[in-house]
């Protein structure tokens, strides 16, 4: 049996919640803003709007406080991937996902101090944190104001280009939404990895490999 170790602060459980609302509130009301004739979630078209522009713009916020923390406090190494993790890290943990489990075998990676996310986390946040993100913040901004930003627009295309991007990445992060919270599941348990997101610890691996790779 692995141990416990304390791999989440109370700031990033805190910015973890709140994004994670963020997230889903934004991922219903640009379904109601889409499809109105079948979504009603939040009452009026309007309000879906209302709703959308408003969690938005608290993601774009908590966007920059994560970014300025995990700077600050040097965490930011958590997300990089390093050479042990692409491309042998990377399919190790895949097959795991793929086929091990269902096995009941042992996690490849344990999460330590050090590297608190397998290689197929850290290369999967760094692409959504670092280039869908803000993709999706830019978009979301540029349609949210474009009297501010009509130059930018029409040199890109118009608004359309901008309403296609801003989709194309919010069916991205549903799809990645989802896939996270079922890969939440896959811990030493299924509720493991939600407590430890409420607690802020996490359980390691009771296996020999860390996660420090190979």
């Amino acid at each position: 049996m692995g141990e416990r170790i304390y791999l989440h602060p109370l700031l990033e459980r805190i910015w973890h919640g709140i994004h994670a609302l963020c997230i889903l509130m934004l991922i219903l009301s640009g379904a109601q803003i889409h499809w109105p004739e079948w979504v009603h979630i939040f009452g009026g078209f309007q309000n879906a709007i209302s709703v959308h522009n408003c969690f938005g713009l608290i993601v774009v916020g908590a966007f920059f406080l994560w970014l300025f923390y995990n700077l600050i406090s040097l965490r930011i190494t958590h997300y990089l991937p390093n050479r042990r993790d692409i491309p042998k890290g990377i399919i190790v943990q895949a097959r795991f996902y793929a086929y091990g489990i269902f096995k009941h075998e042992p996690h490849p990676y344990s999460p330590s101090l050090d590297e608190k996310f397998n290689p197929l986390q850290k290369v999967a946040y760094f692409q959504f944190m670092f280039l869908m993100m803000p993709l999706l913040l830019i978009s979301g901004v540029l349609y949210l104001y474009p009297i501010y930003f009509s130059d930018f627009i029409a040199f890109i295309g118009g608004l359309m280009v901008i309403a296609i991007i801003h989709f194309i990445m919010a069916v991205i992060f549903t799809a990645f939404f989802i896939a996270h919270v079922y890969l939440a599941t896959t811990g030493h348990t299924v509720l493991d990895n939600f407590i430890a997101m409420i607690t802020g610890y996490g359980m390691t691996s009771n296996h020999n490999e860390k996660g420090t790779g190979f």
